[in-house]
């Protein structure tokens, strides 16, 4: 079965890797092709700083093999992300490809009678941070729940590595999305976020008294800061390289609603447009 799933979803997962103005890989993270021009991943690209290009790919059978690609600016995918009536309500984003280069990739089914069995058999299809290949993994519906800013999640119990934000959650039996897997509830997100707070409001500190007093011509401060960088440093590696066996996902309902705020609103626009030239 499992292979049958890949072979059917893989060509539409890609990877979405950041780059500094120097050609550094700061980050990556999946998404994939639906509804034929659109990728959906999660939200947390925008919390990808110093990032100046992006580079989307689409990979062969192998999982590997790239097939499909293209680099474009940060500023130009940011044009591309297509807003919702309530874009603050969703932690996911839909980024409009309609180029060439894509025009090959097919579109992932999205489930429209979204039936939740706890207990169902799940597949992940994702990157991980520092690789390149693609990888299924297969774990369960453990739960689902409203969460309290009022939105519905999946809970997914499978092995889960950072770079799978934004990979798409397959019902192994009818290979239809049914969720977005996002790391806004993770907990190791949560603590690594409140640990950079807490090291950033330190580093605020120390530099308003660096090269203030020196203890025999070293100064005590610079050597604070260094540590709390060090600190800041490892608490990014960990992160990266954690493994979770627990993740969340948003119901792909919320997709749907955005695709037919979307239509709407393109629908009004045109309209608008062919009552002034009237």
């Amino acid at each position: 079965m499992l292979r049958t799933v890949w072979k059917q979803c893989q060509s539409s997962v890609c990877q979405l890797s950041f780059y500094s103005s120097a050609g550094i890989k700061l980050s990556s993270m999946t998404g994939f092709k639906a509804n034929d021009h659109f990728i959906i991943t999660d939200d947390s690209l925008y919390k990808v700083y110093k990032a100046t290009e992006v580079k989307i790919r689409f990979v062969d059978s192998d999982g590997y093999s790239e097939i499909a690609s293209i680099k474009i600016p940060m500023s130009e995918l940011k044009k591309r992300i297509i807003k919702g009536f309530d874009n603050d309500r969703t932690p996911y984003v839909a980024i409009n490809i309609d180029l060439d280069k894509f025009k090959n990739i097919p579109s992932l089914k999205l489930a429209r009678n979204n039936q939740i069995e706890i207990g169902q058999p799940v597949a992940i299809f994702g990157y991980q941070l520092d690789q390149d290949n693609l990888a299924i993994k297969t774990g369960i519906l453990s739960s689902a729940f409203n969460h309290n800013n009022g939105l519905k999640y999946l809970q997914v119990d499978a092995s889960f590595k950072q770079g799978n934000s934004g990979s798409p959650l397959i019902n192994v039996e009818t290979c239809e999305v049914i969720g977005v897997i996002g790391n806004r509830l993770a907990k190791v997100a949560q603590a690594h976020k409140r640990m950079k707070q807490i090291i950033n409001n330190n580093l605020a500190i120390l530099k308003k008294s660096q090269g203030k007093f020196n203890v025999e011509e070293i100064d005590p401060i610079q050597v604070l800061i260094a540590n709390q960088n060090q600190i800041k440093h490892i608490s990014n590696e960990i992160y990266k390289n954690v493994t979770m066996s627990i993740g969340y996902a948003l119901d792909i309902v919320y997709v749907h609603e955005l695709f037919e705020e979307f239509i709407d609103a393109e629908v009004s626009q045109t309209f608008t447009k062919l009552q002034i030239n009237v």
